[in-house]
């Protein structure tokens, strides 16, 4: 995953603290120093940053949990989507297959229809061998289109080695 932001020239992330996704953020720290990753209180606030930097002339990656995405509704549909401010959003995705939290599945399940109603482009990729392709591609088209664009990351691709292992 790191490497494909990389590729497509996000060095900024803006995350909101989501467990699967920590273990991004440990390799962009120890491999991708250049990247400057910032901690958003809320989603929809990560969203107005990622806005910020994008008029600052920066290619700014958004990094959340599917959970997060309703409370980011509201900064998408009247700030990201109508202003095409380009950004690569990242999707820790919950409440599929395996999920242990009952609270987590509504949300994941409606992801892609919310996606859509935004008319915001998503991927997802079926491997954890085709996620920085996947990232990559997203970013591109986004920054290149002037449109957010989303990367669905399913709970087996963001899974450390050693869970999936002891599984």
């Amino acid at each position: 995953m790191c490497a494909g932001l990389y590729a497509c020239g996000s060095r900024h992330v803006v995350y909101v603290p989501d467990n699967p996704l920590s273990h991004v953020l440990a390799v962009l720290a120890a491999d991708y120093p250049d990247v400057d990753a910032t901690i958003a209180t809320r989603e929809e606030e990560a969203f107005g940053i990622a806005a910020g930097l994008h008029l600052g002339g920066a290619r700014p990656t958004v990094m959340l949990q599917s959970s997060g995405l309703g409370n980011s509704i509201n900064a998408l549909s009247s700030l990201v989507v109508p202003y095409q401010l380009p950004m690569l959003v990242v999707v820790s995705m919950r409440g599929d297959a395996g999920e242990w939290n009952a609270a987590q599945v509504p949300m994941g399940r409606a992801v892609r229809s919310i996606l859509e109603a935004l008319t915001i482009p998503y991927a997802s990729p079926a491997s954890a061998g085709e996620v920085e392709a996947t990232v990559a591609s997203v970013g591109r088209t986004a920054f290149g289109t002037r449109q957010v664009g989303a990367c669905l990351l399913p709970r087996r691709v963001t899974m450390p080695a050693e869970t999936k292992e002891s599984r």
